[in-house]
């Protein structure tokens, strides 16, 4: 009895070994590409020198009195992108959203003490939802206001393709 008891025992108990499961993917992942950067337009003012500056997609332009920078920097954080140009973040400055074709688009202003003095900046943000198009202006602040037509006519020029 005792040996039929065991052997009914290893019966029950072979089945319970591990198997290896093996898993087999018939599909190829594909990632998707990042969309390259589009074109960036814009008419400098006749003053502007040639770039003074190029270096990480940024590129900055000496004016009679002001500069000029364009950038391009990824999507996906507005606040970083608006705090990586003015030294803020969203909240703490009037950003004026609206679209420009199919890109929405941030604007701004702020002022900053500098090694030059107090500067006035203004900033145009255009967003693809793959990458942030910058183009931003700086003057000294008692300077400033002498400008505002003509960065009027060089941020209506602003835009992509």
């Amino acid at each position: 009895m005792k040996k039929l008891l065991v052997l009914m025992l290893m019966l029950m108990l072979c089945g319970c070994g591990t198997q290896e499961t093996f898993e087999t993917v018939a599909d190829e992942i594909v990632l998707p590409v990042s969309a390259q950067p589009r074109e960036i337009l814009l008419t400098l003012p006749e003053e502007t020198l040639l770039p003074a500056m190029e270096s990480d997609g940024r590129t900055l332009y000496l004016c009679d009195g002001y500069d000029v920078a364009v950038q391009t920097v990824p999507s996906g954080d507005l606040d970083g992108t608006i705090r990586q140009i003015s030294g803020f973040g969203k909240e703490e400055l009037t950003v004026m959203e609206t679209a420009s074709g199919d890109c929405r688009c941030f604007e701004f202003v702020w002022t900053a003490a500098t090694d030059l003095g107090e500067q006035v900046g203004r900033a145009q943000i255009l967003d693809d939802g793959n990458y942030h198009y910058v183009l931003t202006a700086m003057a000294p602040a008692e300077k400033a206001m002498n400008y505002q037509e003509i960065w009027n006519g060089l941020f209506e020029t602003f835009g992509v393709v």
